[in-house]
């Protein structure tokens, strides 16, 4: 099974999602879950936000990232593609089959992931809680289609 995390510019969002849930594979030794993140918006090779990398350095465990863009290539190799907002699932539609295709909204009820892109820290931490939250349901998403 493995998971794409999609955002605008791969640099916030996205791999703090892919980051979250890697932890929760490392920490509870989960097997055949792999996890990826890619941006509708961005080129190959940006570097994480300083926020995201700080949030993600506290984690304890091993994480590099690249920014890198939605490809048709990408998308056909992910099970799920979960999108940090509705507009972004919107931009999806049609290059993913439906029933693959979902953002946070549709798991948890509990609305777009904020971009927090130019904030300061808190911003970013209130992400990484609403993530935090969201990632358990994700889990239970991936453990029902893969039944």
């Amino acid at each position: 099974m493995k998971i794409l995390f999609v955002c605008t510019g791969n640099t916030c969002r996205s791999p703090m999602a892919q980051a979250i849930l890697q932890e929760k594979i490392d920490k509870q030794a989960l097997k055949n879950i792999e996890v990826d993140s890619a941006g509708i918006f961005c080129g190959f090779g940006e570097p994480m936000s300083r926020h995201t990398a700080e949030i993600i350095e506290e984690m304890d465990i091993f994480f590099t990232h690249k920014s890198q863009p939605v490809t048709s290539k990408l998308l056909s190799t992910c099970d799920i593609v979960v999108t940090m907002t509705r507009e972004h699932k919107k931009l999806l539609a049609g290059q993913v089959e439906e029933k693959r295709l979902f953002c946070f909204d549709d798991i948890t009820g509990d609305g777009d992931i904020a971009d927090p892109y130019g904030g300061d820290s808190s911003s970013y931490r209130a992400v990484e809680a609403q993530l935090r939250r969201a990632i358990d349901k994700v889990l239970s998403l991936a453990r029902r289609e893969t039944e």
